[in-house]
């Protein structure tokens, strides 16, 4: 993670990029970013700024956005001035950065006296991250005292029941609209390192979830959960990790670490979504049913930014390399295989996993929750690929880009080239000014067998352990060109362990979902089925041909999961005990 103010206590073992030196190079996730870029950043500001400054009674051009802002849009105002402040330091775009001046600026105008911002609990926890993002990110430190007025009015205004959810009241909601008010810490604590204002810590301690967090506390093997809010309730996590950045408490990162793995083992789809009807499941085999009641199985943006900020907490607190595991999964399962937002507040909010075949659609409102976090979280794929040390770099992921820092005074830049996954390999270049001794570390990926390292077309003997960082320590010259190539196979990945039957099919780390369009249906197979003998692989795109189907009429094919698009019916999950529906 960023390097912390003086005032932090927690330890960091690996150090965030800060949105800073990483650039994504051609490939399907700038490809994704770059249209985002476009959608977000031609919203009309007096459209964001309509409701405010009705509100303020001013005059108020432009058009309402509609859906969940055709009043306002403060449901997702934060994250969109956090989204642009993030990209726009990675990208160095500074029409963006203008853009989230503006509406900061225009906004700030309709704050009501003593800082009444107008806003609920809800809203107002992601206005905080965006103006924490403005400063630090778009480096504006005008927020501060703005940021100060506001707090000194939600400190007054607030109801403060502070409720723990339950099976019936899943979002542990209190009058006033404090719903979700245990992700306020997180943002709070960040205000109050940027700032060094002990306000900000005073307020985020009165929301530490301690109720909820405890249960994690010495065990990730809970025997029951609350059907709470899933999202809400992961995304949690981040504020007791940033409880451990200010305090050093290691309890607090028990809880991380152990809240981690209880999801992974209990609560995860193959494609790292969790939530179907945006409730976590009792650890007792109801995950795998709920392929038969629900379609709306994860909330994807939403979901993946909580992964992808807890994930990160835990790689920069304990230098773990296993935590980048659902990293990878949510970036081509989850968030990498999404549709886009669209002009008109289109956006793709639940993952569909049924196992009668299901669907990516749209939301049925514009611009809900999900589009705020689809914009934050294409902006955090620069803050996820690598990793740093004094000792050198870390490699968490296989995408097209380049990386550059300074190492011993000397300014680095490697270069990643890869068509991965469709390919096992990756391609390292590095370009320096003289021969250069520092560790180059790779993640191997908990699925995979290990990895194969060339240099300079040379074989290294490199200890590869699935789920550890691999590392060669040497003097790199100007042009060393290093391959790296992880060992991929098909698999079946049971859904929990209630359903040893019922499996996503995998290849790597990408999930293969049948096309299920008129006159198919899901292929037969038995676990003791050698995947390979049933599923082709043709030519070098990851598209598998189905063979040994018996009567079947036409040629079936299973893909990744992230090439189908909009309203195309797949399966993702299989019964392989069930009989073949002839």
């Amino acid at each position: 993670m960023r390097d912390l103010s003086g005032a932090a206590r927690g330890r960091v073992v690996l150090g965030e990029f800060g949105y800073d030196g990483v650039r994504l190079l051609p490939g399907r996730f700038a490809t994704q970013i770059a249209r985002a870029r476009e959608v977000y950043g031609a919203i009309p500001n007096d459209d964001i700024l309509k409701g405010f400054r009705r509100a303020a009674g001013l005059p108020a051009p432009g058009n309402d956005l509609r859906g969940w802002c055709a009043k306002t849009s403060g449901v997702i105002f934060g994250q969109l001035l956090s989204g642009m402040a993030r990209m726009s330091r990675a990208t160095g775009d500074d029409a963006l950065r203008q853009k989230a001046i503006a509406l900061f600026q225009g906004w700030k105008e309709t704050l009501g006296p003593e800082g009444n911002a107008r806003m609920r609990l809800y809203e107002w926890d992601k206005l905080v991250c965006g103006l924490v993002d403005l400063w630090e990110f778009a480096d504006y430190a005008a927020v501060r005292p703005v940021l100060e007025q506001t707090l000194a009015w939600a400190a007054k205004t607030f109801d403060r029941s502070r409720r723990l959810a339950d099976d019936y009241d899943f979002w542990g909601a209190a009058p006033g609209g404090t719903s979700e008010w245990y992700t306020l810490p997180e943002n709070l604590y960040r205000a109050y390192l940027i700032s060094g204002n002990g306000a900000f810590k005073d307020f985020a301690d009165l929301w530490r979830y301690e109720d909820y967090w405890r249960q994690f506390a010495e065990t990730s093997e809970l025997r029951e959960v609350v059907t709470a809010h899933a999202y809400s309730h992961v995304n949690t996590f981040s504020s007791a990790a940033m409880a451990y950045a200010v305090s050093g408490d290691k309890r607090y990162l028990r809880i991380c670490v152990n809240a981690y793995d209880f999801l992974q083992k209990t609560q995860c789809y193959a494609t790292g979504g969790f939530g179907p009807d945006e409730r976590l499941m009792p650890p007792d085999g109801r995950l795998g049913k709920s392929l038969d009641v629900y379609a709306g199985h994860a909330e994807i943006p939403c979901g993946t930014w909580a992964a992808f900020k807890l994930s990160r907490y835990l790689m920069g607190f304990t230098g773990e390399a296993r935590f980048g595991d659902w990293i990878e999964t949510a970036l081509y399962n989850a968030i990498g295989a999404a549709l886009p937002t669209e002009s008109d507040g289109r956006t793709y909010y639940y993952g569909d996993y049924r196992i009668s075949s299901g669907l990516k659609q749209y939301y049925w409102h514009e611009w809900p929750c999900c589009s705020g976090t689809y914009w934050q979280t294409v902006a955090d794929y620069h803050n996820i690929i690598y990793f740093k040390d004094a000792e050198g770099l870390y490699v968490n992921l296989f995408v097209p880009s380049e990386a550059t820092w300074q190492h011993q005074g000397q300014r680095v830049v490697l270069r990643q080239e890869t068509e991965y996954p469709e390919s096992e390999a990756t391609t390292l270049k590095f370009d320096i000014q003289s021969p250069l001794r520092f560790k180059l570390r790779f993640r191997v990926p908990g699925w995979s067998s290990g990895a194969a390292v060339t240099l300079n077309s040379s074989a290294l003997s490199v200890p590869a352990v699935p789920g550890q960082w691999a590392t060669i320590e040497r003097e790199w010259a100007p042009e060393d060109c290093l391959i790296i190539g992880m060992k991929m196979a098909l698999r079946m990945v049971p859904v929990d362990r209630q359903h040893p039957d019922r499996v996503a099919v995998m290849f790597g780390p990408v999930v293969l979902a049948q096309d299920e369009a008129c006159c198919r249906r899901p292929f037969a197979m038995d676990r003791n089925y050698d995947l390979t003998t049933r599923l082709i692989r043709e030519g070098t795109s990851l598209r598998f041909r189905l063979v040994d189907t018996f009567t079947e009429r036409h040629t079936r094919y299973l893909q990744p999961f992230y090439d189908f698009p909009a309203f195309w019916p797949y399966w993702v999950y299989f019964d392989i005990s069930a009989p073949p529906l002839y």
